[in-house]
């Protein structure tokens, strides 16, 4: 289930989070992934992992590596 980061966001608060094919992701780490250029996430439950791309990145995460990137911009995870 690929999805635009944008649209997952629409409407969110920098202190709220957002459900992807049952997890929690923290609102402020996912603009941030967007800051950075990438534009797409799809979720991998069978590895717990996210795939993030856009034009010119891509990369992969698991969930605490997202939550993680929310506590380095100083928002609550």
């Amino acid at each position: 289930m690929k999805v635009k980061i944008e649209e997952l966001l629409a409407g969110k608060g920098d202190h709220e989070e957002v459900r992807v094919d049952g997890y929690s992701l923290p609102v402020s780490a996912l603009k941030e992934f967007m800051r950075d250029g990438y534009v797409f996430l799809q979720p991998y439950k069978e590895n717990n992992t996210f795939s993030l791309w856009g034009k010119t990145c891509t990369a992969c995460f698991t969930e605490q590596e997202i939550r993680d990137r929310a506590a380095s911009t100083g928002s609550p995870s």
